[in-house]
């Protein structure tokens, strides 16, 4: 799809198959239910954030008004049977479907930034060092990564839609106790640092350009290959190898090995596009 520069905020999410959850082996980790083949993101999270920018930007307060637990509860398990999926069409309440969507990510075993890597994130946000952040998130398995791109996109369009009256830091409060680990509490006064470091974890990844978690599930062809680039964010990483150094602008990882690119081991192999780009740089 091509869509002209000032379109781009606009353009739908990358194009992800609606597959059926996996019928086995769906033990609350995160990789239980995801597809085999890229995107690795479990599928009732692509219908209900589908159906939400169809119908819901309009919504205010989206995300931060809760709906009903019960009926909550009820549309996660039948999303979650092995056989069909209900029709969201028929679901007129929003709040219900962004339960799902929060309920779902509540409930994994381990959270989406993993527990391992959450004091990295952690650290990343206090020093504000864009090195550590593209660091930490370049060792998230491809499920979590995929995922992550996936939800914060979507979560930046919520926040760029006035009606929704959503603000960068309102949607980190929701999300960030959620998304990253946390410590044990031994007090309230170790509850609340550790809270707000969460949300300090999440206001960050959000204020990443878009274009890249764009990369994130979006690989190009060839190595080195610019259709991803943005011009209005000049440090924003445009090829498969999108944690590469970027000298003058920040210092990205490089994958550690020396022949296969980090889109390659994302994806497999550089000669397969998975998904339509969703924009391009150049116009007529």
């Amino acid at each position: 799809m091509t869509v002209h520069n000032e379109c781009r905020a606009a353009a739908p999410l990358p194009c992800v198959p609606l597959l059926s959850t996996p019928s086995s082996k769906q033990d609350g980790t995160l990789k239980s239910y995801v597809p085999k083949n890229p995107p690795h993101i479990p599928s009732i999270l692509v219908r209900c954030i589908q159906e939400i920018e169809l119908r819901g930007m309009m919504e205010q307060g989206l995300y931060r008004v809760n709906g009903s637990e019960k009926i909550v509860k009820e549309l996660r398990e039948k999303m979650l049977r092995p056989r069909g999926c209900p029709n969201l069409r028929k679901i007129e309440d929003m709040t219900v479907l962004t339960g799902v969507v929060k309920n779902f990510l509540l409930n994994l075993n381990d959270p989406l930034l993993t527990s391992s890597l959450s004091e990295e994130f952690k650290r990343a946000s206090e020093e504000e060092n864009l090195n550590y952040v593209y660091s930490a998130v370049a060792k998230l398995p491809f499920e979590n990564c995929h995922t992550l791109a996936f939800l914060l996109i979507h979560l930046q369009k919520v926040v760029d839609s006035p009606p929704c009256k959503m603000t960068i830091h309102s949607i980190a409060r929701i999300f960030g106790p959620t998304l990253v680990a946390s410590q044990p509490m031994t007090d309230m006064g170790t509850a609340m640092r550790e809270n707000k470091r969460c949300i300090k974890v999440i206001e960050q990844l959000l204020s990443l350009p878009q274009s890249y978690w764009y990369n994130m599930l979006t690989p190009s062809e060839e190595p080195g290959s610019p259709s991803m680039l943005s011009e209005d964010q000049p440090g924003t990483p445009g090829t498969p190898e999108m944690l590469r150094v970027q000298p003058g602008i920040y210092q990205a990882p490089t994958p550690n090995t020396k022949d296969t690119t980090f889109a390659q081991r994302m994806f497999g192999s550089k000669k397969r596009t998975y998904f339509p780009r969703p924009y391009v740089t150049e116009t007529p």
